[in-house]
């Protein structure tokens, strides 16, 4: 048989076979089928409605489509789980005779889903999928096989418009709604070949119920919508297999309590997506207005510099599994800051993190809170009454619940950091955590000295266990004061030295402030303070209880501390100094008082000990080579309150907050009055209280009567004083 022939038997053939379809399609309605099939759908439980008409596609595409649409569970058929407006399905008819199926459009539109949990946790869809298990058998094992061939599809276009999917769960009282919901998508394929993704659609989340014992304003959130548009180029790999996103970009509009924008921009290349899952790409967030999206979901966040968390990008590359993730090459900016390094997520399910990230300089200030106004005292140095305090709110501090799963690593370093006005240089920061306990060290160079500190949060438990130890080596004192604004009314030079140890237990900021406890240690170098000359003070005060003129001296306006030493406590949010000494001179200043960090009050007793050398005489002992001369000995090697600092801590001004003390003086000056009377009569005195005890004793019975007569009295008085009290 010639070429010829077959060609035009097999034209022929082809010719009739259309020609059948095509008059089939015509003769026969397609609504005749919409019996058996909405038959077939009750055979697995479901309510198929088909409002509409069937129609019938003919050449070169073959398919139906189908409008007003309804499917329910046949057990609620008057509760619609997905309605369709209008679908249509088409399939180009001669590379279907080979076993290709290539759809010419797929078209949904109008269509709405309607899932809901009850408060029992189940779906309305679950029983329709129980029903389809029961009547086609047991499933097919995982390890089943098939010689199915890989199906070869290629759509040239899908379209999905006007459609929305609604889930409520009546268990947490929450809905999330998909509306407006638009896909469009041409040339699609399994080969590997790129096609364009074009969607849009809104997302709404709203509380449906609320708690009856939150207040109005907690009730009253407003709903969550995120206008959402994507742009990507795909390519599907044969088999299913492989994935690769290309020029992805993601714009996400949010509104809510306020509103902001976000732009993602993405590539994925992702491998074997049915066994072993593996895919590596990068991410890139252009700009972001942090401020913003954290106050567009109602979170009230105030920072100390306003400018503060507006001005984010971030750029990586990312890999990783079903397991874990990774971004490396991080390139991330905030504000002013810049950060590079690698961030991790080695395990999803023991939310284990590794992090190590390398900062150029950050001021930690700029996004703590604005500062509460500072609690002064009044002109007396006495804290204000409850009401005139500021109250704040518990804020919780530590998310133990959070602290529990995490697992992982962080090394953060930064070149330079100022915390609570301080200048840090070389900052490096480890965080060690493992199922709630959480152990932190940091190192950083300070004004010319350094701080090593170390700290655990053991939340484990329902209440956080925090423990601290800090060590301070050599830091300059000027450059301190000067950044934390003390420098203008007070100026201390010099280099300290400290070590600190405390504890904590709790959640909140008060409970955690409540219940710390801590010991302090320091010592100093070559300290001096200004404008405050202690030995002057002890000078004026001597010559105004001695009543002599005070000598013409040139004193400094400074005081240098040598061989400073100290301790305090912490506890009840009140630093107890206990045991200040320095000498000043020949002087031994010591140091006692408390700081309430609970009002803003400092309190301090500065006790003085005049001590004499080979130099001095009984008549005349100096207090330096520049001091003054003191003529008595009951000056010498005696500790003398004299002086008492009182104010508020955040105002300190040791001109004006320092002043001899008014109720020592006074007791002072009775004392030097009783031994200057001692002094000069002190034998006749003696000799005279003798000679009336003895005509006592004989004027009430005999030897040590009148000492007895004497006790008695005192015991009465200390009786009537302990009623009165």
């Amino acid at each position: 048989m010639k070429v010829k022939s077959v060609l035009k038997i097999t034209g022929f053939i082809f010719a009739f076979l259309i020609g059948t379809i095509i008059i089939l399609a015509l003769v026969v309605d397609a609504n005749t089928f919409k019996p058996r099939i909405q038959a077939l759908a009750a055979e697995h439980g479901v309510v198929l409605n088909m409002r509409g008409d069937l129609r019938w596609a003919f050449w070169p595409a073959i398919g139906l489509a189908v409008n007003e649409v309804s499917v329910a569970d046949s057990d609620t058929p008057q509760a619609i789980l997905a309605d369709v407006k209008k679908a249509s399905f088409l399939v180009a008819f001669v590379p279907l005779i080979g076993g290709d199926l290539q759809v010419k459009h797929v078209l949904v539109d109008g269509a709405v889903i309607n899932l809901s949990v009850n408060e029992q946790g189940v779906g309305n869809w679950e029983n329709i999928l129980k029903k389809k298990d029961a009547s086609t058998g047991a499933p097919q094992t995982a390890g089943a096989t098939t010689d199915k061939k890989d199906l070869k599809l290629s759509i040239e276009k899908i379209s999905l418009h006007d459609s929305q999917v609604t889930y409520t769960d009546l268990g947490k009282g929450s809905q999330l709604a998909l509306k407006n919901i638009n896909v469009d998508m041409k040339d699609v394929n399994l080969k590997g070949s790129p096609f364009e993704v074009n969607a849009a659609w809104d997302t709404l989340l709203t509380q449906t119920k609320t708690n009856q014992t939150k207040t109005n304003h907690e009730q009253a959130k407003d709903p969550l919508q995120i206008n959402t548009k994507l742009r990507s180029s795909v390519a599907v790999g044969e088999g299913l297999n492989s994935l690769v996103l290309d020029k992805g970009e993601v714009e996400l509009a949010i509104r809510a309590k306020d509103s902001t924008n976000l732009k993602i921009q993405y590539s994925l290349k992702a491998n074997d997506l049915k066994n072993n899952l593996s895919y590596q790409g990068k991410l890139e967030i252009p700009t972001l207005n942090a401020k913003q999206l954290i106050a567009a979901f109602g979170v009230p966040y105030k920072t100390a510099n306003e400018k503060a968390l507006t001005d984010i990008n971030f750029a990586a590359e990312l890999s990783g599994t079903k397991k874990q993730i990774a971004f490396n090459n991080v390139k991330l900016k905030v504000d002013n800051t810049h950060l590079n390094g690698r961030l991790a997520v080695t395990d999803f399910t023991a939310l284990a993190i590794d992090a190590d990230l390398q900062g150029d300089t950050i001021n930690v200030d700029d996004y703590l809170a604005p500062p509460l106004p500072p609690v002064v005292p009044d002109a007396a140095g006495n804290a204000p009454a409850p009401a005139a305090v500021a109250v704040t709110g518990d804020e919780p501090l530590v998310p133990v619940e959070l602290l529990r799963k995490l697992n992982g690593q962080a090394k953060v370093a930064f070149n330079s950091v100022v915390f609570a006005k301080m200048q840090l240089e070389k900052v490096l920061y480890d965080v060690d955590a493992k199922q709630g306990l959480i152990q932190q060290t940091a190192n950083a160079n300070v004004y010319s000295g350094s701080i090593h500190a170390k700290n655990t949060v053991d939340a484990r438990n329902d209440k956080a266990q925090l423990r601290f130890e800090t060590i301070v080596k050599s830091i300059d004192l000027a450059p301190l004061m000067k950044a934390k604004g003390f420098d203008k009314k007070m100026q201390l030079t010099g280099h300290i030295h400290a070590n600190a140890s405390g504890q904590s237990v709790g959640n909140t900021r008060n409970q955690i402030l409540e219940t710390l406890t801590g010991n302090f240690n320091f010592s100093g170098d070559q300290v001096r303070i200004a404008p405050l000359n202690v030995e002057q003070q002890f000078c004026k005060a001597v010559t105004l209880i001695t009543q002599e003129d005070l000598s013409q001296t040139t004193w400094n306006t400074f005081t240098e501390l040598q061989k400073l030493s100290g301790k305090a406590t912490i506890a009840k949010r009140v630093v107890t100094v206990e045991d200040v000494s320095a000498n000043v001179e020949k002087l031994l200043l010591g140091t006692k008082g408390t700081i309430n960090l609970a009002n803003g009050s400092y309190d301090f007793l500065l006790p003085l000990k005049l001590n004499r050398d080979a130099k001095d005489t009984p008549t005349s002992i100096i207090t330096s080579a520049q001091g003054c001369k003191v003529t008595s000995n009951y000056w010498v090697e005696r500790s003398l309150t004299l002086l008492r600092c009182k104010g508020a801590y955040a105002q300190m001004d040791p001109a004006k907050d320092c002043r001899p003390d008014k109720d020592q003086l006074n007791g002072l000056i009775k004392d030097y009055a009783a031994y200057k009377l001692k002094e000069k009569h002190g034998a006749k005195i003696e000799e005279k209280k003798s000679e009336l005890m003895k005509k006592l004793d004989e004027k009430l019975g005999g030897e040590g009567a009148a000492q007895k007569a004497k006790d008695t009295l005192r015991n009465l008085f200390k009786k009537k004083e302990d009623k009165t009290q």
